[in-house]
């Protein structure tokens, strides 16, 4: 048109041409990933869970370390995401999945080959001699990743209140497409760089359902979003005695109404600030099983005695925190000392009840 205006066809043209370039899914089909994961993550989101799992993965390297027998350093979490597609393209080939489900959420654990095969040749008391990953070496990396897996769900169900009880690992090596863990929709990737003390720097990856990442992050940072104070200020030139009037001034102010301290609801939630707590020491305590003893019969116990327990041959221990049963396992053999490998989490309802119930 003479005037320089645009006609309505051409702002109706130039809107369609916008939204095709501000789409994922113009190219290369990565609009996928971003529409499964419920809308995708903002930079803020995204911040949030790279703090929530930095803060778990303090802990997981610890117990990591402890395992391995040397000084292990898991942080700087990177937090992006990616359509099934994609993670079959990414995967490293050779390497090790740790498929686990912490509660109704599929995840899984990925390490480089080289790096899975240095740490298991460690903690089986051997030295790298390169090759392919073997049987051994998942049996001891499915110890390792049940360990760190178990950190990572214990920090986020404090964190997002979420009931995350891990699963056994599925352990596998990555050689075609079709070993790719076999997520639905979306995925979220929270990649890390772990140290190692005697081994190269690498990196291990967490692969997790984007729903479940999209809802954790925008449930913290609602809870994490400033409560505005709900307040009306008329700076009118009114004249008249109101409430609050200054002089006749006609500045009137309303009180400030702070949300109610208590939280509603009749069910019981953790604190958001559980973390103040993590560093308490509590007693844990592995039964193997319990009897009942007259005080005569124990009073001729001698060397040699056999005292029977209420436990079958076979049966899983019970591990206690203060008294209270919290988990079960088996019993293992770590180096020379007794170990235990944890097979079930005793629920929250459960544990609930058998901490009211006595």
């Amino acid at each position: 048109m003479g005037d320089g205006s645009l006609s309505q066809e051409e702002i109706d043209a130039l809107l369609m041409g916008t939204d095709d370039m501000a789409s994922p899914g113009g190219k290369g089909g990565g609009g996928a990933a971003v529409a499964d994961s419920g809308g995708g993550l903002s930079p803020t989101e995204r911040e949030l869970l790279a703090d929530a799992f930095n803060d778990a993965m303090q802990v997981a390297g610890a117990q990591a370390g402890a395992m391995v027998g040397k000084n292990v350093q898991i942080a700087n979490a990177q937090v992006d995401e990616l359509s099934p597609a994609q993670l079959s393209a990414e995967l490293p080939k050779g390497g090790v999945i740790a498929e686990v489900a912490m509660g109704s959420t599929h995840t899984a654990l990925v390490y480089p080959k080289d790096l899975a095969r240095r740490i298991a040749q460690t903690m089986m008391g051997g030295s790298d001699e390169g090759g392919d990953i073997n049987d051994a070496h998942l049996s001891t990396l499915s110890e390792l990743s049940q360990s760190i897996i178990s950190s990572i769900a214990n920090g986020l169900s404090g964190k997002f209140n979420d009931s995350l009880s891990p699963s056994m690992p599925e352990m596998k090596v990555f050689n075609s497409p079709a070993d790719a863990p076999q997520f639905t929709g979306g995925i979220v990737k929270i990649s890390y760089n772990i140290s190692v003390e005697g081994m190269p720097g690498s990196r291990i990856t967490h692969y997790v359902d984007a729903s479940a990442a999209n809802r954790w992050a925008k449930s913290n940072r609602a809870a994490s979003a400033p409560q505005n104070a709900s307040f009306d200020m008329d700076f009118g030139g009114a004249a008249g005695g109101g409430a609050g009037g200054m002089g006749g001034g006609g500045v009137s102010v309303n009180p400030i109404n702070f949300p109610s301290l208590q939280q509603s609801g009749g069910s019981a939630q953790l604190p958001p600030n559980l973390e103040l707590l993590l560093d308490v020491q509590m007693a844990l305590t592995v039964e193997l099983g319990r009897t009942k003893k007259y005080v005569k019969e124990i009073l001729s116990l001698g060397e040699g005695s056999i005292i029977e327990l209420d436990k079958l041959a076979g049966e899983p221990v019970d591990l206690l925190v203060n008294g209270k049963l919290i988990a079960r396992g088996e019993v293992v053999v770590i180096d020379e000392n007794f170990g235990v490998r944890v097979t079930d989490i005793v629920g929250p309802a459960e544990r609930v009840a058998r901490m009211t119930g006595g």
